[in-house]
């Protein structure tokens, strides 16, 4: 039998992985468009109204880093990691909250500085810290995107 701290060890290796299913629509050079269908869908003919869930497509961009032999209308399955999740979270919602709330508490620290200015100061953290995400984009983009596992 396992003592706690083995099973502690044993939980904190284990990863959520986020597995979803859909048919390619396109391939571009690096990634591949893919229509995903809804939680419990069953469809085999790509046709009927789950996989498209009602006239409304949700495409996704994935990776085919396991040079699986994909093609154009293939059922796949891919995957995504709640780590790969969580930080694109992470630095699309918290990082500009932070800087808000820094730009905000800096500008009143301002001599004579009204709420007006630490508004602005705040709204210009907040501006800085989308302006970083746009200049992060592509180098993260690919870090981000889910993984086709396999083909079904």
């Amino acid at each position: 039998m396992m003592s706690s701290g083995a099973n502690l060890i044993l939980a904190q290796s284990i990863e959520v992985i986020m597995i979803t299913t859909g048919i390619i629509k396109e391939i571009n050079n690096l990634t591949i468009s893919v229509e995903i269908f809804p939680e419990g869908a069953s469809c085999s003919s790509g046709n009927c109204a789950n996989c498209s869930a009602g006239g409304k497509e949700k495409i996704l961009e994935a990776l085919n880093t396991r040079d699986l032999p994909i093609k154009t209308g293939a059922f796949i399955e891919m995957e995504l990691s709640t780590t790969k999740a969580l930080m694109a979270a992470f630095r699309v919602l918290i990082i500009p909250l932070l800087l808000f709330i820094a730009g905000f508490i800096l500008s009143g620290n301002i001599s004579g500085a009204g709420e007006g200015l630490q508004v602005a100061g705040g709204f210009t953290g907040l501006a800085g810290g989308f302006l970083l995400n746009l200049l992060f984009a592509k180098k993260y983009k690919m870090k981000e995107m889910p993984e086709i596992v396999r083909i079904l």
